[in-house]
């Protein structure tokens, strides 16, 4: 099932008190980006799409995300890349960096927590963790 196909069922909107999220979902597969960010539309918050390392970085400079979605194996610039990239950067100070991989081993979560990322999540990814991620990052915001 799509991950916006229940979205509207989930929907999370944000609070009087709480902000939207600025989420930037990168991804390779343009299906699966657009599915997610439908997702994240629907439960209230701002979203961005893009499909490469490079530019990852590029709208990520301009929109000013507070949450990211990456994924990890891209060609070209992968997902480590580009979270050492935004880490090393001070004015990302405070940005959630969460990869999104079909990997999931203890490899990959140990190497995507030694590279700057705060989450690893495993796709495709769930429509209740990601409702209830932006959920407490919105209120952690």
């Amino acid at each position: 099932m799509a991950v916006n196909a229940r979205a509207t069922q989930l929907t999370t909107r944000p609070s009087v008190q709480q902000k939207p999220l600025r989420v930037l979902v990168v991804d390779d597969n343009v299906g699966a980006a657009e599915s997610v960010c439908a997702a994240i539309e629907d439960f209230g918050d701002v979203v961005q799409s893009c499909c490469n390392g490079p530019d990852a970085v590029s709208v990520a400079r301009v929109f000013r995300p507070n949450v990211l979605f990456l994924d990890l194996a891209m060609p070209g610039m992968d997902g480590f890349e580009v979270a050492n990239l935004l880490r090393k950067d001070g004015t990302f100070e405070g940005l959630k960096i969460i990869a999104q991989t079909g990997f999931n081993d203890d490899e990959f979560r140990r190497r995507t927590a030694h590279s700057g990322f705060d989450l690893c999540l495993s796709k495709p990814l769930s429509l209740h963790v990601l409702d209830d991620m932006l959920m407490m990052l919105r209120a952690a915001a």
